[in-house]
């Protein structure tokens, strides 16, 4: 048995009516700065959407105030009065109104090209979805195409109520049956495309959404999409545009070169980092007597850290000298032994004086130097 949101009595008004900005209401308890009231317009969150943000009208009076749940409300300032007026802050609600529509409607397309599986989802000026499934950039761009023409053409959204035990009369919702304790479920349904049990509130349209953007993919086990939608869908769309066109112009590119480009582009920085792999692995270090001790020292513009970490690390412990090197601009590193605890004392003392921070735990320091190549000359002399 389905029923309409406006048809259930004792619902508050953020279900009844989600686009009233502004509302009288009595209050009917009082509590130290917790205020019941008879009704509200502000959503108390959940599902990943925040609470509604607004003020409180006490005479001339405008009070933050909070909706904690079950019509109590934490006010900023107390206020004596019976009756007060809620006032919404609208843009950030409907902002949240649609980034929540969109989230539905792009998670379902997902659905549709694989076994994508929702984990969490969080709404704000960026908004963000953490899932599981086998789906890649690709397949992201794909639903992220697809949601933009749906809302272009517009859908109706409509919610209403179905009693607990009818949920296997739904076999597209998508719903976590286990995290239900209420008696009736509140359905979010985009007609024609996505069937969903939320509490979150929804705009009436997709159309309303205006645009999304896909901002940003992290791939792995538990992928994470950021989106936004509205005039900064819109704006990030034009900025990723013009970003493109800044990089092929130059470079006498266009949409058929650039992935070759790109893919020759990653092929020489892998061949650069294994010819420094190799040349860190191999290249001599410097001996010589600092303070009637030896130690060992290089300097290299560029190198691999890891490498250059390792070997240090073994002359260090193999031949008990401290082991001094530099790379690049700023890096400078010592390994030393355990009983040449003043190398340490040494290579902190020349770093602070030079202005550069650094530290390390156990017998391997790590730092910045303004100019490493001076930084190592200075020590060895």
């Amino acid at each position: 048995m389905v029923i309409n949101s406006y048809e259930i009595g004792g619902l508050m008004l953020y279900y009844r009516d989600p686009y009233l900005k502004e509302t009288e209401v009595e209050i009917l308890e009082r509590r130290g700065n917790e205020y019941r009231f008879s009704d509200t317009i502000f959503y108390p969150g959940g599902g990943g959407q925040p609470a509604d943000k607004g003020y409180v009208l006490c005479g001339n009076r405008k009070i933050g105030v909070r909706h904690k749940g079950n019509l109590w409300h934490i006010l900023d300032e107390d206020c004596p009065l019976s009756r007060v007026t809620l006032l919404l802050d609208w843009e950030w609600r409907y902002y949240l109104m649609r980034a929540h529509s969109a989230e539905h409607a792009f998670f379902r397309f997902l659905q549709n090209m694989g076994d994508a599986r929702l984990g969490k989802a969080n709404f704000g000026d960026v908004s963000s979805i953490v899932f599981e499934g086998d789906l890649d950039i690709h397949d992201i761009l794909e639903a992220e195409e697809q949601l933009r023409e749906l809302i272009s053409k517009g859908a109706e959204i409509r919610d209403f109520w179905i009693p607990k035990d009818e949920v296997d009369m739904y076999p597209q919702l998508r719903i976590r049956k286990e995290r239900i304790k209420e008696d009736r479920i509140r359905i979010v349904e985009i007609v024609g495309h996505d069937v969903s049990a939320c509490k979150g509130i929804h705009v009436r349209n997709l159309s309303e959404v205006g645009d999304f953007a896909v901002t940003s993919f992290r791939a792995g086990k538990k992928k994470e999409v950021k989106f936004v939608v509205g005039e900064k869908a819109r704006k990030y769309h034009l900025q990723a545009s013009k970003t493109l066109r800044e990089v092929m112009w130059p470079r006498n590119l266009n949409m058929d070169t650039l992935a070759a480009y790109l893919q020759n582009l990653e092929k020489g920085m892998r061949d650069m980092e294994e010819a420094l792999r190799e040349m860190s692995a191999k290249i001599p270090f410097e001996k010589v007597k600092c303070k009637g001790d030896w130690i060992y020292y290089l300097y290299l513009p560029a190198g691999n850290y890891k490498v250059l970490q390792r070997r240090a690390m073994e002359i260090a412990n193999h031949e008990d000298i401290p082991v001094l090197y530099g790379i690049g601009k700023n890096v400078v590193c010592l390994a030393y032994p355990a009983e040449k605890e003043f190398f340490r004392k040494e290579y902190l003392q020349l770093l602070r004086s030079e202005g550069g921070k650094g530290g390390g735990k156990g017998n391997f320091v790590s730092g910045s130097a303004p100019d490493a190549k001076k930084f190592v000359e200075k020590f060895v002399e």
